[in-house]
């Protein structure tokens, strides 16, 4: 989630300096919350390895466990990913382009073929994106400091989980799904909502989400963006054949597409 957030900071830097739709993508969430209490007690990751040997065989379960199961529920490639190739179609508007996209086992995305600079990195800086969620950190090496507590529960069951050391930072958790993330980042707030996901035997994969940019203290809505993404079994592992994003923003609608296709994992490590 580190990596993720590094990245996202580095995609909201760039969309105030370029013109078009932002390409930032976030994890996992769904609709917006009512009210309705449940505890406030807050646990700590150190409390977590305390009580692990003693947890009773009941459905309580303290504000960290709750979103530590979700975390581990996310799909990810594992430490033997091999890296994969790619041919790319990129549209934006009416312009079209297509290239090469190479993903490599450290997870570092090589994008050629387009001679268009701003579309390669388009390309390049939405791959990457797609390619963080994917990055496998242990809960314990992301979260090792962090605090969390019980905020509310919404009608449809989803549970607010707040990072208590991070104003600003909660996320919603359901079905052992991390289902909202709400972050403040300088003078900028966003809420990325989950509207569809696709389970596998690995974890789940988010694969419809919506995000909106917003002013901190009058919650005005400055963008939302929609995005639609696809995965496919390659061997072993779900590699993203396409994704669709509609971004609107100061009464604006743009629109973007990638599509990888001759997907082939790499055979060995390099």
């Amino acid at each position: 989630m580190l990596d993720l957030l590094n990245a996202m900071k580095q995609q909201l830097k760039e969309k105030r300096t370029r013109q078009g739709f932002n390409l930032v993508i976030a994890i996992a969430a769904i609709s917006l919350v009512t009210q309705a209490s449940v505890n406030a007690l807050t646990y700590t990751s150190a409390s977590l390895h305390s009580q692990a040997n003693n947890r009773a065989s009941t459905s309580s379960l303290s504000a960290l466990e709750v979103f530590k199961e979700a975390y581990e529920n996310r799909y990810t490639w594992d430490e033997q990913f091999p890296g994969y190739t790619a041919v790319v179609n990129f549209t934006q508007g009416q312009e079209k382009y297509q290239g090469r996209i190479q993903v490599k086992p450290d997870l570092s995305v090589v994008v050629s073929g387009i001679n268009n600079e701003s579309a390669r990195q388009s390309i390049e800086n939405q791959l990457q994106m797609l390619v963080v969620h994917r990055r496998s950190v242990p809960f314990e090496k992301v979260h090792k400091d962090s605090t969390f507590k019980f905020g509310n529960k919404d009608k449809n069951g989803a549970v607010e989980i707040i990072k208590a050391n991070e104003p600003g930072s909660s996320f919603k958790v359901q079905e052992r799904k991390i289902v909202q993330v709400n972050r403040q980042m300088g003078g900028q707030s966003f809420s990325v909502d989950t509207l569809d996901t696709e389970d596998t035997p690995e974890g789940y994969l988010a694969t419809r989400y919506r995000t909106l940019f917003q002013q901190p203290q009058t919650k005005q809505v400055l963008a939302e963006e929609v995005s639609d993404d696809t995965y496919k079994k390659i061997g072993d592992y779900y590699l993203p054949v396409s994704q669709v994003i509609q971004h609107s923003e100061g009464g604006k609608q743009y629109k973007a597409e990638f599509n990888f296709s001759d997907l082939q994992l790499l055979s060995s490590r390099k």
